[in-house]
């Protein structure tokens, strides 16, 4: 069982790493609640893409009060989070698992993953690059897989393991020739080779690692 006993007066909060100064976290949590606090960015509702029993891709948008499931498989993409007056924090996710806790003041959606969450409303500039470079990759490859199957590459991302994903978006970009320009230009794709040493020397670097073509 999670714990979200500390949080009733937060908006949302993204769980720090135990890597300083590391680019993405490994939970996510959004707080409704039916009245706003006024005392911070006030969440009414929290959109996410999930696999349904069919391995298709859905689109769940959760407000409070929810009556409805508490666990859920999140699939790779973008989270929006938004108030009352259209103010919107989004995320970036490559899967993981959705719980969700409602009471009569609060719903709290818990999102864990074994692969980082990017925070695209951080300061630095390195998650949005990130995500911008993954969904560039996963479109390419959506754009090959509608041209043999309908939902073919929906089908594979809404079963795949987020970690197992994540390894293989940077093993392809890795793999990318990054023109040599200023020093915000080669940020993006140092950071792709350290991460990649990071986790395979951490042992967390999966045992085989399929290109994003054979994966999706």
């Amino acid at each position: 069982m999670l714990d979200v006993s500390h949080e009733p007066d937060l908006g949302f909060i993204f769980y720090p790493s135990e890597i300083p100064h590391y680019p993405g976290h490994p939970r996510l949590d959004v707080i409704l609640t039916e009245h706003p606090t006024e005392r911070h960015f006030d969440p009414t509702k929290v959109q996410y893409q999930i696999a349904s029993p069919q391995n298709r891709i859905e689109h769940l948008t959760i407000h409070h009060p929810w009556t409805s499931g508490n666990k859920y498989r999140v699939c790779a993409g973008r989270i929006f989070i938004a108030d009352r007056i259209g103010k919107r924090v989004e995320a970036f996710t490559f899967g993981g698992e959705l719980q969700v806790f409602s009471d009569q003041q609060h719903t709290i959606c818990a999102l864990i993953s074994s692969a980082p969450i990017l925070d695209l409303c951080a300061a630095h500039n390195l998650p949005m690059w990130l995500t911008a470079e993954v969904e560039i990759l996963l479109a390419e490859q959506n754009a090959h897989g509608s041209s043999h199957h309908d939902d073919e590459v929906d089908l594979h991302l809404a079963s795949l393991d987020p970690l197992l994903l994540y390894a293989s978006c940077l093993q392809a970009l890795h793999d990318k020739s990054w023109p040599a320009r200023d020093e915000a230009s080669v940020e993006g794709p140092h950071f792709v080779q350290a991460e990649i040493q990071r986790l395979q020397q951490s042992g967390e670097w999966p045992l085989l690692v399929p290109a994003l073509p054979q994966l999706l």
